[in-house]
């Protein structure tokens, strides 16, 4: 999906669960997850999501959406309830021209009377994007012609109206909220290079070259904590010559847990030769690695791992 650059929603669903991962032209911006009254927004929904989706005897559900529609879709998980009083005398037509006024992200809840169903009407930056009407029977249509046809039922009856907004719109930032094996082959591309040139640090300090070999019993022994690093049922692979992940990691955990496992090994180096260390040159170095291989800034900070990885030591 992110190859064909996918907009839409994807629904898992399990007896008791139920999670929605919501993509923009192949990226994700959003997701729900629900499972014994627990709801999760965001990054944990995701991978609470791709937790459950390995499982059997569970559905899963493609959408396709334009992209302002998935887009508004997303952004309606973060909205919160507007304050029915201030529009308690508006009429429908009154309500709608005061979202698109206000630029309102978010949505309308409808709930008409007289056997006439309920509806929803998605905004986006004011903009109406979607209109679904649900039938009493359970009939759903969706389209421009429901918005309108919303506004002539809006100028006979008044239905119950439900706004909820988004002061802050954030869509997921991919490169900071996750590693992406199938996405991120830059950045991995760079953390073998930064594990080649971690491995000839090591072994000028030490005069020995046993980088690797110890960087797995290193991984072995912290596996408690971060299982993604456990040399055999691990999802991370380091060698001489490449470095893998074997699915959609958390970002901030993956950080975390490379950093200690490399601070674990420089504990290795007698303290004495690291006065011979040039840390400046160390970041700059990290710095170069991460400009080959094209690491936007918004994903690493090299400057912030290279101080991660060498806390205690500087």
């Amino acid at each position: 999906m992110a190859e064909n650059r996918f907009s839409g929603y994807i629904r898992v669903s399990f007896w008791g669960y139920e999670g929605v991962v919501v993509l923009d032209t192949g990226r994700i911006i959003e997701a729900y997850s629900s499972e014994d009254e627990v709801y999760l927004t965001g990054e944990q929904a995701v991978l609470r999501l791709l937790a459950k989706s390995v499982g059997k005897d569970g559905g899963i559900e493609v959408y396709s959406l334009s992209s302002e529609v998935a887009l508004a879709l997303g952004y309606a998980f973060q909205a919160s309830r507007y304050d029915e009083d201030e529009l308690g005398n508006y009429s429908l037509g009154q309500v709608f021209d005061f979202l698109e006024r206000e630029s309102v992200t978010g949505y309308v809840d409808l709930q008409f009377s007289n056997k006439r169903g309920q509806g929803t009407v998605y905004y986006l930056e004011g903009t109406p994007v979607e209109a679904a009407l649900m039938s009493t029977s359970g009939k759903i249509v969706s389209g421009p012609q429901v918005f309108n046809r919303f506004l002539e039922i809006g100028e006979v009856v008044q239905p119950h109206v439900v706004v909820s907004r988004v002061k802050d719109p954030q869509a997921i930032s991919e490169e900071r909220a996750f590693v992406i094996p199938w996405q991120h082959q830059k950045y991995l591309a760079f953390w073998k290079s930064f594990m080649q040139y971690f491995s000839r640090l090591m072994s000028e300090q030490l005069k020995k070259d046993r980088f690797f070999e110890n960087f797995r019993k290193v991984c072995a022994e912290i596996s408690d904590h971060y299982p993604f690093l456990h040399p055999e049922k691990g999802e991370v692979r380091a060698s001489e010559n490449a470095f893998s992940v074997g699915t959609l990691l958390a970002h901030p955990v993956f950080l975390q847990g490379m950093s200690f496992a490399l601070n674990k090994m420089l504990q290795q180096i007698p303290q004495r030769r690291f006065r011979k260390l040039d840390i400046e040159t160390v970041i700059n170095e990290v710095y170069e690695l991460a400009r080959k291989n094209d690491v936007p800034p918004a994903q690493l900070d090299p400057q912030k791992l290279v101080f991660q990885i060498f806390k205690g030591f500087i």
